[in-house]
């Protein structure tokens, strides 16, 4: 996978892709995951790729009718 922030815009649809295959179960626990970790260190500059794999996750359950 890309790494965030290569400037290439490639993680956000490399994630998109990665995220329609995982279960939902998966999906959930990135979401918690992710907004755990901002809570933990909102100063943290990962935040912004933790938001993105929040909605990216969100996005993917919407899709599925599971949100």
């Amino acid at each position: 996978m890309t790494n965030y922030g290569d400037g290439t815009g490639r993680w956000h649809s490399e994630t998109m892709e990665v995220f329609a295959s995982k279960e939902t179960a998966s999906l959930i626990h990135i979401i918690l995951d992710c907004q755990e970790a901002m809570a933990a260190n909102p100063e943290n500059p990962k935040c912004s790729q933790y938001q993105d794999e929040i909605h990216y996750a969100s996005m993917e359950l919407s899709k599925r009718g599971e949100l």
